[in-house]
């Protein structure tokens, strides 16, 4: 008898420590690894951003849904500028990215989605090297990406947008 509430113990135990990794695992690490980030120059970024997006999609028939949290001065310059533009910005919280890794790890297999999600998923990463900014977008399964550098206190694109499917 004691063997057996042991066992149920160490399993509800195994159980709860798998849920807490794979909770780890299915975070994306995106968003603005850039240390005190200027406003300037992350204003300057998303103006570059959206503009390109304005060239690939359109904007009153496009939805964005973020993937993460904006909590950068880039991410924020971001989403106003796409609603200026005409385009629908979902923004993730905190609990809906939860909601959506637990119902990626309980889902049954085949089941399909009660409801799609109406948009395009949309996440970005900023990264730095030295004088060079690097700005990766991911709307869907489409890769974007371009330079940029630091010339005085000014930022000027460094090479042209890099698309990859």
């Amino acid at each position: 008898m004691m063997n057996k509430m042991i066992t149920a113990s160490n399993s509800i135990f195994i159980l709860m420590l798998v849920l807490l990794l794979l909770n780890g695992c299915a975070t994306h690490p995106y968003g603005n690894f850039i240390q005190n980030p200027s406003i300037v120059t992350s204003k300057v970024m998303a103006d570059d951003v959206t503009a390109q997006i304005v060239r690939l999609y359109p904007a009153a028939n496009t939805q964005f849904n973020l993937r993460h949290v904006v909590n950068d001065p880039f991410g924020h310059a971001l989403i106003e500028n796409l609603r200026l533009a005409g385009f629908a910005v979902q923004e993730a919280t905190q609990q809906s990215i939860q909601q959506s890794i637990q119902q990626q790890i309980f889902a049954a297999p085949n089941q399909p989605d009660t409801e799609p999600q109406k948009g395009l998923a949309l996440s970005y990463i900023i990264d730095q090297s030295g004088d060079l900014y690097h700005v990766k977008l991911m709307i869907d399964d489409m890769r974007l990406s371009r330079a940029f550098i630091v010339q005085g206190d000014s930022i000027h694109p460094a090479g042209l947008w890099v698309r990859k499917e």
